[in-house]
This record gives C-alpha cells, structure tokens and sequence, in this order.
C-alpha cells in the first residue's frame, strides 16, 4: 500500500483543490468513503482484509465449535503458521485459544513454536508489562503447563509480577485484575496488597471508553471472586446492550469485555443475541475465522488522509461523530504517537479547538525526535516531522547525514528519494537539495512512467520540486503532470486516483493526497 511517508505528502499543499470547481466531488467522495464510526476507511484497503485468528480467539468461548470443525481449525492455523518464519506470542495465543476451543489437535508446527516461545521482555510500561505476562502465562495454562510450552512456572516471571508497584496501578482495576489472574494462573500466592486493592475496587462509571469497559469488567470479577457486596447500577445491562447494538464500539478486546460483562450480570441471553447479530455476520467463508470489526469502519489515518487532501474544507466532511472518534483515538492509552498526532492535526483540521488540550501527546512527539537522521532512521524520522509539524511550527529539525545512494539500487534510492521530498525538514535542507547528484540525475528518466517500479514513480514525481540539480524544466513537470491526470477516476469515487492507468485499477486515497504535491498533477473539474 502507498503510504503519505513514502511518497512524501509533506512538500505539498492543498492550494491545487482550493482553485477548481472539483472539490465538491472530492467531499462528495469522502463522505462515501466515511465509516460506520464517522472516520474515513481507505479505498485501498477494500476487499484485502480477511479474517483473522486473534478476532476469533476472542470470540471462541462463545462459538466454539459451531464456528469450525476441529479439522477445519487445524488447518487455518497450519496454514497461518506455515506462512510465518516466526510466531508473536499473541499470534501464538489465538491460535491455541481457537484448538482449545474447537478440540482440534494441534499441528506440529504450533507445537514446536509453543516449546520455542520465550518469555517476553521486559517492558517499560506497567501495563505492557503486566499484558505481556499474562498472555505467556495463559498459554500455559491453557496446556496445564504440560507439553512442549513449560513443565512449570519459571522464577524470571514470577519474580518480574512481584516487582509490579501495587501503588503505582491501585487506580487501574483492570491491570489489578490481570495481574491476581497471573499469580492464579501460576498457583503462587500473590502480594498481599495485590488482593487488599482488588477488595476495594468500586464501579466508578459504567462503560464508556477504553479503560471504564476493562475496569467495569474488572470489577464484576472480584465480585465473583471474592464474593462481595458491591454496588452496580440497575441499569447497567441496558447500558452495555445499547452500546453493542449501536454500532460505535469497532474494537474487537472492548466487545468482548462487554460480552464477559453481561455474562457476569447473568445475561447470558443477550450475550448470545449480540454475538449472534454483531459476531457471526463477520464471518470470512473463505477461511472460517472472524473479521475484525474495524473493517467497516474508517481509521485514523484514513481520516487524516483527508484533512490533508481537503485542508481548510475538511470541516464540512467532518461532523460531530468524527471528532468524537478523533478525540477517542487520541486519549486511547494504547495508541501509538504517530496515530495520536495523526488524530490530532485531523481533529485540528476539523475546525475543532479542543485539539490544543492535548499539548502533552505534542510533547511525546518532541521526545521521539532523533537527534541525527541517518540512512538507517530517515524513515521513522520523517513520518514523526511531518505531523508533528503540524502541530509545531517551531519543532527542532535535525541535521541529515550524508549517505550514498546508487540509483541502480532500488532502497537507496527510494531513501534519496525520500530525503529530497522533504528537504525542508531537516535543519540543512539546503545541502539535502544538493544531495545525490546521481539520483537527481536519473529524475528525467523516472518520471516518464511507472516501469518496472511503480512505487519509485511517485516518489521521484513528489522529489521534483526538490531537486535542484535534475535539470527538469517547466515540460518535464506539464508531461509529468499529463501522465498522472490518466489516473485520475474511479468506479466508486471518480475524484481519487486509481493506482495504474486501467479504469478497473483500485482507488488509493495514499495516492490522491500525495500527488498534490506535484505542480499541475490536479486540473480539477477536468477528469480524462
């Protein structure tokens, strides 16, 4: 898939789209393109989405083997392992989850990546931490610490849940919970001040995000556990059923903590009506598993996409819902930075002044800034600058250090490429647009079509106005600009471009952002 980073969306603008009589068509395409939870999906994403082992695995317990026979498991899970040289630890967790689930046997090579799985390192983050434990410790348990996994619990992990601070996460239910859940896993006693905080866990508010569903969850369970007397709002079974069958919850770990909720309420009923209604019509008939529930949903990036592709008309594709959503992404403590600011410039875009509440996810971003950019980190580098300086017009640019690129050689010139787009972001950026000779060189010869690398394409059409020393004139940027009006207009959304030429090629919303940095490559209201 085309990526704004790759292609180099920084050196453009949107004054192209504010000058013709096209940008009604563009709205008119992005609102289709808008998703169930108001963010917009990319066109390019269409159809490639498949179901997933780790969807399943969280919906096993209800479907069992309703969902696949156990040979039927058997192989999904040979053939998704058969694929991969190595098996994350939750990939490694689906796949025994859903055998377990189904009674399939497991496969040979599942058994051997169960006896190679490592104990995960050690994370920074208590919650990370806490997660990554469970998870190795849960596939133990879920083989009754026998087999090829471990024959017993190992002293590092033991050790590292007993360095957890109690304090530190006395306000997080949920980490409580799973951190208790570990120790019984392991049938070790845990801190005695690991059990005094749970007994004390109260319902402070009924779902509503990320943390209030776990930690509603959270709750329930030590209720049960611990057979206490604690308060939950009479309408809290109402609460979850109107926020499954709304539509608005599209991760798939928040569903199924509702689902747990309302099992732990003794509605056993409406979790089964919602997980017939919500689960099963996701069903991937090619392979058996699960769709994510994220698939008929816009994402994050999608949307920031469009804020990029529309700019200062973006608040009119933007509603109420879209903010909500932005808002939501942003304050998700599992989200990564480059989706926070993302979902930050969008939400800045959107019209919306509430984005300079959150100077703290812009300072993550200033953190994350290397200090020197090299070959090896030009790429992390620019997708950080460029969004962060968004949102920062005075972030501290770093310096580029020289490096060689033979343009004969697709990565190193791909990396020029990239440099060369984004000269501006970097504290020499007139040197950088002095910077391979040989790949400014060969330009003229890139820009004339796609060849034998289509990627390399456009990224040589958004370096041209970096490159000072192509000797590209003002035909080469007409002819240039002549190619790329060829791929303008698709089936479904007919002011996006398509990725190849051929009418039936698929709409790339990456694509359609990024070649607006490339002078006259949009003549709006003109669509040949």
């Amino acid at each position: 898939m085309l990526t704004l980073t790759v292609l180099g969306l920084a050196a453009c603008s949107a004054g192209p789209f504010a000058e013709g009589n096209d940008v009604s068509a563009i709205k008119e395409d992005l609102v289709k393109l808008q998703g169930a939870n108001g963010l917009v999906r990319m066109p390019e994403s269409a159809g490639q989405e498949r179901g997933d082992l780790y969807t399943t695995a969280l919906y096993s317990d209800d479907l069992g083997p309703s969902l696949l026979t156990a040979g039927d498991a058997r192989k999904v899970v040979d053939d998704d392992l058969g694929k991969q040289d190595t098996a994350d630890l939750l990939t490694l967790w689906s796949a025994l989850k859903v055998l377990k689930a189904t009674g399939g046997e497991l496969p040979g090579i599942l058994e051997k990546k169960l006896a190679d799985a490592a104990i995960p390192p050690t994370q920074q983050d208590v919650g990370a931490e806490i997660a990554a434990l469970w998870f190795w410790i849960d596939l133990g348990r879920m083989r009754d610490w026998s087999g090829g996994h471990r024959s017993a619990p190992e002293r590092e992990v033991v050790s590292r849940l007993k360095s957890v601070d109690i304090a530190s996460i006395k306000e997080k239910p949920y980490l409580l919970w799973r951190l208790f859940d570990s120790f019984a896993a392991l049938k070790v006693q845990g801190p005695e001040e690991l059990e005094a905080a749970l007994k004390s866990v109260d319902i402070k508010k009924l779902p509503s995000d990320y943390e209030s569903t776990l930690d509603f969850q959270a709750a329930l369970e030590t209720r049960i556990k611990f057979d206490r007397d604690l308060l939950v709002p009479n309408d809290a079974k109402g609460h979850i059923v109107r926020i499954l069958e709304s539509g608005q919850v599209d991760d798939d770990a928040l569903i199924d903590s509702m689902l747990r909720s309302l099992e732990l309420l003794d509605a056993r009923a409406e979790r089964q009506r919602i997980v017939k209604e919500n689960v099963v019509s996701r069903l991937d008939e090619g392979n058996g598993l699960i769709r994510s529930s994220a698939l008929d949903n816009g994402s994050v990036h999608g949307t920031y996409l469009a804020a990029r592709l529309l700019d200062t008309e973006f608040p009119e594709v933007a509603g109420e819902q879209t903010r909500i959503q932005l808002v939501r992404a942003i304050e998700d403590p599992r989200a990564d930075v480059i989706t926070q600011l993302k979902a930050l410039v969008a939400l800045k875009r959107s019209g919306s002044d509430s984005w300079r509440n959150y100077s703290a996810v812009v300072q993550r971003g200033r953190v994350g800034v290397a200090g020197k950019v090299t070959q090896a980190n030009l790429g992390e580098y620019i997708e950080l600058i460029d969004v962060l300086a968004q949102l920062d017009p005075d972030v501290k640019l770093a310096r580029l250090e020289p490096f060689g690129a033979d343009p004969a050689a697709e990565e190193p010139l791909s990396k020029a490429l990239l440099a060369l787009t984004n000269s501006m972001y970097f504290s020499n950026s007139a040197e950088v647009r002095s910077m391979f000779p040989a790949v400014q060189a060969k330009l003229p010869e890139l820009i004339r079509g796609p060849g034998s690398n289509g990627l390399n394409y456009f990224r040589a059409l958004t370096a041209m106005t970096s490159a000072g020393l192509s000797g590209l004139g003002s035909d080469d940027f007409d002819a240039a600009a002549e190619e790329l009006r060829k791929l303008k207009g698709c089936k479904e959304f007919p002011s996006l471009c398509r990725l190849e030429p051929d009418p039936d090629s698929q709409c790339s919303l990456s694509l359609s952002a990024a070649m607006i940095a490339v002078p006259g490559a949009y003549n709006l209201g003109d669509n040949k």
